[in-house]
């Protein structure tokens, strides 16, 4: 590092979103592994920021140290990680707009002066010419005070005096207006974030939350409507309700999931290969680097094992004899033989998807029916399930099924009462229930299944009628 020439003119670089696109900090924590389990806990210390009301200062003075020490407690190694892929990092994220302003401006008279972490900002220019020049910016375990304090104050720290024939190169006049108020000129930078793309390391869900669909439609359509009625059709007619099996469903349901979502990442890239007009989110072609293989079927076999764990011994020993399969009930071999069964089901489900891609879009519509059916009752090779319970599974695939055959024969979606779909088909299978036997239909799991889709029925009809 060179030291600056105060003879001379000297530029005052920021270094998040202006010499780099991205910010260092980001790029630094995406370096967690295992990433599915750390980013998460990381990410909370922002949400608990936000949920507490904690004011902007505050934040903007402890958040980022706080997200990194966690990093670093949970990942002594993560620094020594950070500074291997650091030069690609910047190879993709210096903005080469101010590269190229800074060109013909000698290393020694630029100051890179950042709120960023020194060490992740030494990584990251460290094959490149601005690693000569002084960088200006506190350690990790100095970054409270440095942003209390102001730039102005981390810079005299150093020795270095601000004149009035100095320039700053900054995104952020907010942050940086104790320098700017110093400077001769300031030439603001467009930090052009919605271009910016991070490094994205596999995170369970992340595709079907950013890319296929938005975070809203995980929660709601995933996790509040699928899920709620796999739990209602197969975890509703144990004696006792055990537990074990509703967290059993959940985990297994999870796993299905996560390979479905290679499904939605093929049918992606085929639309994209093959249709003149593809349906594709911009974050598509924003993080066509993401890798789902082999990192979904390994979270899914974790998954599965756990789900099958859960269940306990009688609980598993219940699924295999469904199966009509004796292991004289040792668990390890009761948990590696069912979790093997559920493997093969969402096999079968994959290997459904992917004729579903690959063929022509009339076919697809027929195609979609048996996809769903093994998605909703793959469940019953380890499940029994009731005829109140199939009916309401029925009844859901009609919905789904409804809604994308109107869509590919160019209809109108938004005149179907999906919801009411599936509520007519379920009173429909019910009548018949009634007419057999009325016996099966006296049960608490018919009566949550009713209230349920009626439950979910009435906005919609209200809402369109």
């Amino acid at each position: 590092m060179t030291a600056p020439d105060q003879t001379e003119t000297l530029f005052f670089v920021d270094f998040d979103h202006t010499l780099l696109r991205s910010n260092s900090t980001q790029e630094f924590l995406r370096v967690a592994r295992p990433f599915a389990l750390i980013w998460p806990l990381v990410q909370m210390v922002g949400v608990l920021m936000k949920l507490f009301r904690v004011a902007p200062k505050t934040r903007f003075v402890w958040e980022d140290a706080i997200k990194v020490r966690l990093l670093r407690l949970l990942n002594p190694w993560a620094m020594a990680s950070f500074k291997k892929i650091a030069p690609e990092i910047a190879t993709d994220q210096l903005n080469t707009d101010v590269v190229e302003r800074l060109q013909n401006v000698p290393e020694s008279r630029i100051v890179i002066v950042s709120f960023g972490f020194k060490p992740v900002i030494e990584a990251l220019l460290a094959q490149t010419r601005f690693a000569a020049c002084s960088i200006i910016a506190p350690s990790f375990n100095s970054a409270t005070s440095a942003r209390q304090q102001g730039k102005v104050q981390m810079l005299a720290d150093h020795g270095i005096e601000i004149t009035r024939d100095s320039v700053l190169l900054t995104d952020n006049l907010e942050d940086d207006a104790d320098l700017a108020e110093r400077t001769g000129s300031v030439v603001p930078i467009d930090p052009d974030l919605a271009t910016v793309t991070y490094r994205q390391p596999y995170l369970p869900f992340f595709y079907t939350a950013k890319i296929k669909r938005t975070p809203g439609f995980l929660i709601k359509q995933v996790f509040l409507e699928e899920l709620p009625i796999v739990l209602l059709a197969f975890g509703l007619i144990v004696p006792a309700l055990a537990i074990s099996t509703w967290l059993s469903l959940t985990f297994l349901f999870l796993a299905m999931i996560l390979t479905y979502e290679l499904g939605y990442a093929e049918n992606d890239q085929v639309g994209e290969q093959t249709e003149d007009q593809p349906k594709l989110s911009q974050n598509y072609f924003r993080q066509k680097a993401y890798k789902l293989l082999p990192h979904a079927w390994v979270y899914a076999a974790i998954l599965t094992i756990i789900g099958i764990a859960v269940l306990g011994p009688s609980g598993q020993q219940s699924a295999l004899d469904r199966i009509g399969l004796e292991t004289g009930g040792n668990i390890g071999v009761n948990v590696a033989i069912l979790s093997a069964l559920w493997m093969m089901v969402l096999g079968v489900a994959r290997f459904i998807f992917f004729c579903f891609n690959q063929a022509a879009l009339l076919w697809r519509v027929y195609i979609y029916a048996p996809l769903h059916i093994v998605k909703y009752i793959g469940f019953v090779v380890l499940f029994p399930i009731s005829a109140a319970g199939l009916i309401f599974i029925f009844a859901h695939i009609v919905r789904t099924w409804s809604l994308y055959a109107v869509r590919r024969a160019g209809g109108d979606v938004d005149y179907l009462l999906s919801q009411a779909v599936r509520l007519l088909f379920l009173m429909f299978g019910f009548g018949v229930l009634a007419f057999i036997d009325p016996s099966l239909l006296l049960t608490w799991q018919s009566l949550l299944i009713a209230a349920f889709c009626a439950i979910r029925a009435v906005p919609e009809i209200i809402k369109k009628a």
